[in-house]
């Protein structure tokens, strides 16, 4: 009865638009704080230490036919390719079956040089991209005008005030820079995802180069690392469960090998075992982000495991002295036992 009570609940869960998960003990709702169908900037992010991938999903919506240009600087030069939105909807899954676990369980533990190079050009669906590299900002805002011209964009466009936020990346050794230039229509409010791949000694997500857009935004990152993410990133912070009765508990759990292949094949790759899934979000002005995400190991928490390394002579003194010690005991026993004899 229990498992078909489960059962249901998962129907039911697939069948409403606003996630809801249901434990076995009366019926108590648990609501986590993000899905993936609400308009905003979505991010899968999977960094193991060397490298990372991207998945990045992006709503616009606009009155009329228009062209956007979509900027997104990178550390290094990165693999692009096509994503499914599918990689979105296996991680809600998941959210909302850990859901489920968290209140059938007690634990967690139960559960620069020259001018604008042109590195790539390919169109991908919708997505016109383009990867460059430059090492100016005035250059390659400069470039991005020439840019627009060539693909029929005819009109006055003020890049002026993005060019502060170039700059930063400049100065911080930034040098690829994704350009994406998709048609939106009446119709239509988002594409699908696109796949960065490329190196990188930290995880990264571009926040900075949103700043000079106006309005307000709801941002989602779906982070997944080795290790868990031990703290807030301002002005992100962590999703949550919501629970009625007014306790809460942090979107943060382990997702097997086979997990993340089911989210996309690439990121099943790039761990050995399994890793933590942290979910980090915002809702507001986007001329308030004047920082990137960007977490080092050090922003991680590792499982404990202590590695002594005890020096050669250190080793070698212990012998002896073992072996002085046990000399010692074989001579003292044969006085003693001469001593009884006599």
């Amino acid at each position: 009865m229990k498992r078909l009570y489960i059962i249901i609940v998962l129907f039911l869960l697939g069948a409403i638009s606003c996630p809801l998960v249901y434990a076995d003990r009366g019926m108590i709702p648990v609501s986590p704080e993000v899905s993936v169908y609400e308009p905003g900037q979505k991010a899968i992010i999977a960094w193991n230490g060397q490298e990372e991938i991207m998945i990045l999903s992006t709503d616009v919506t606009s009155t009329q036919q228009t062209k956007v240009l979509e900027i997104l600087p990178l550390p290094s030069k990165p693999v692009v390719e096509a994503a499914s939105f599918q990689s979105f909807e296996q991680i809600q899954s998941m959210i909302w079956e850990e859901g489920i676990n968290l209140l059938m369980y007690s634990t967690k533990n139960d559960a620069r040089s020259g001018s604008v190079e042109v590195l790539f050009h390919e169109q991908i669906g919708a997505h016109n991209i383009t990867v460059v590299k430059a090492s100016d900002a005035s250059e390659l805002m400069s470039w991005i005008r020439g840019f627009l011209t060539e693909n029929g964009v005819n009109e006055e466009i003020s890049l002026g005030k993005f060019e502060s936020a170039i700059d930063d990346y400049m100065g911080r050794g930034f040098r690829h820079y994704v350009l994406d230039l998709v048609t939106f229509s009446q119709e239509e409010r988002s594409t699908n995802p696109i796949l960065y791949r490329f190196d990188s000694s930290f995880l990264y997500y571009p926040l900075l180069i949103t700043s000079p857009v106006a309005g307000n935004s709801e941002i989602t990152l779906f982070l997944i690392t080795e290790d868990k993410v031990n703290k807030d990133y301002w002005p992100m912070r962590k999703a949550l469960y919501r629970v009625n009765g007014g306790t809460s508990q942090q979107i943060e759990f382990v997702l097997s090998k086979g997990d993340l292949s089911k989210i996309d094949l690439r990121i099943g790759e790039l761990f050995q075992d399994g890793a933590w899934l942290t979910v980090l979000t915002y809702r507001g002005e986007l001329n308030l982000l004047t920082r990137d995400i960007m977490i080092s190991e050090e922003g991680l928490n590792p499982a404990l495991n202590v590695e002594v390394t005890v020096p050669s002579a250190v080793i070698v003194l212990s012998f002896l002295l073992g072996t002085v010690s046990t000399l010692a005991g074989v001579v003292a026993t044969l006085l003693i036992t001469r001593s009884k004899k006599t």
